[in-house]
């Protein structure tokens, strides 16, 4: 009989353990006094109750036994952009055209990275922002990576080494793995007409287009050696021609790229350092607007030298880029005056001060000559769109393809002060920037080159960003 009251009792308990946990402890004790269960068994309800109730701590498990580490982040930006547009065309100057502007969500990054040991670890990031017209782009990085006493070897997609705003050039410098490192609040023009995927129509089967991608996301197989703070640091990649992860290679002819790194780092301390050095870049053009076809006889061959410095707080930057297009023909012009070969060249300066650990000034100017290969409005200030004068309805030449263009930008960064462990910090975290950029397009490209034509965009951004 006692056997039988103290199962039911036991079976009662728990059917009330929520309740039991939380009001009726002592009713549990009383029971354990007059030996009607153990103290186990009181144990042992108070822990189901408990774990079954709101007040139970949740976790988080790992699949796989051999994950040593994970590491969950993202960082999540919004703009204010602003653009006021003029030109100068036939000799008549007008800059009655409407003014464009609104708030986005540029990038929304989740990242992931795990730790297997024994070098072995993994990275991913992906924009949730729908930024892009194509998931090939919305993936940031995913790779495999093993770190050997030698370097390190990353299988899969991401960015090549090339340009200085976006890319890891220099371990000793800001990190340029991340866009949420930018000096400014994009990247310079010079510098997208490079990094951003290539674009133009497809009609004639030839280059057909303006910017480059050769230092676009790429998928395939990279090499960087072990980071120093005196010494070189050095880099090889094989990828695809193709700017995605997702195209077969029954789709299209895929011949493959070829990239090389090397730098030297000089530093006395933290405060004084100095990089220099060259990136290279040998890869196929590819015409993204015709599914996954490569362009026939376009092959690009570039090379970017570089230097950067830290003397106190002010930091330096600057590049040169230049890269033949051979065998094209620009089908946004079509013409035989502008068939054949392109060399287009950029430069881009850039110069950034600390007034204090929470404020930062930047300047920085960057040049694209393409070379007769041309460049849109829209190709290199993001989110420009062809716009129209306000009494006539004209667009004007806002949509036209040009040859160079020239741009100026002066930017304000507050990084806002928050706590890591016992200290204060000042940095990506939580940081508001605010930047203005004019840029001058010159000399309209077509049937002739138009040197008096030119327009000017004025542009205000402000970017609000979060990092964790």
């Amino acid at each position: 009989m006692n056997s039988t009251l103290k199962s039911m009792l036991i079976a009662a308990a728990a059917i009330t353990s929520v309740s039991a946990y939380a009001q009726d402890k002592a009713t549990l004790d009383l029971l354990v006094s007059k030996g009607l269960i153990s103290s186990e068994d009181r144990a042992k309800t108070l822990e189901k109750g408990f774990q079954n109730s709101v007040d139970a701590q949740k976790s988080v498990s790992l699949k796989e036994d051999t994950t040593k580490n994970f590491t969950l982040g993202a960082y999540f930006q919004t703009f204010y952009e602003n653009f006021a547009y003029s030109q100068s065309a036939g000799g008549v100057s007008s800059s009655n055209y409407r003014t464009q502007s609104g708030f986005i969500i540029r990038r929304l990054y989740l990242t992931l990275n795990a730790q297997l040991g024994e070098g072995f670890s993994s990275d991913i990031s992906y924009d949730l922002s729908g930024q892009f017209p194509s998931t090939a782009y919305n993936l940031d990085r995913a790779i495999l990576t093993k770190a050997t006493d030698w370097g390190t070897i990353d299988a899969g997609w991401k960015k090549v080494t090339w340009g200085i705003e976006e890319v890891p050039v220099s371990s000793m410098f800001k990190d340029g793995s991340s866009s949420s490192n930018l000096y400014g609040i994009e990247r310079s023009n010079a510098d997208r007409y490079w990094q951003e995927s290539e674009n133009g129509s497809g009609s004639n089967g030839s280059s057909s287009g303006r910017r480059l991608g050769l230092g676009f996301h790429h998928l395939g197989l990279f090499y960087n050696s072990n980071k120093t703070s005196n010494g070189f640091e050095y880099g090889a990649a094989v990828t695809d021609g193709a700017s995605s992860y997702i195209m077969a290679p029954t789709k299209g002819n895929n011949n493959l790229n070829y990239y090389l790194n090397a730098l030297y780092n000089y530093s006395t301390d933290s405060d004084h350092k100095v990089s220099a050095g060259v990136n290279f870049g040998d890869a196929s053009y590819y015409n993204t607007t015709t599914t996954a076809l490569q362009v026939s006889a376009a092959r690009m061959k570039g090379y970017n030298p570089f230097v950067m410095a830290k003397i106190g707080n002010l930091t330096l930057q600057a590049q040169y880029m230049s890269t033949k297009v051979n065998g094209s023909a620009d089908a946004t012009l079509n013409t035989a005056a502008y068939s054949g070969d392109h060399t287009p060249t950029g430069q881009t300066y850039i110069a950034s001060y600390y007034f204090t650990p929470n404020w930062e000034g930047v300047l920085r100017f960057d040049k694209l000559n393409t070379d007769g290969r041309g460049v849109q409005i829209g190709d290199v200030v993001r989110d420009f769109g062809v716009t129209a004068d306000t009494t006539t309805g004209s667009a004007g030449i806002s949509g036209s393809t040009f040859n160079t263009v020239d741009s100026y930008y002066l930017g304000v960064n507050y990084y806002f002060s928050l706590m890591a462990g016992s200290k204060e910090y000042a940095g990506k975290n939580a940081k508001i920037m605010v930047g203005l950029q004019q840029s001058k397009f010159k000399d309209v490209l077509g049937t002739s080159p138009v040197p008096g034509n030119s327009a000017t965009v004025r542009e205000l951004r402000v970017c609000a960003q979060l990092a964790w």
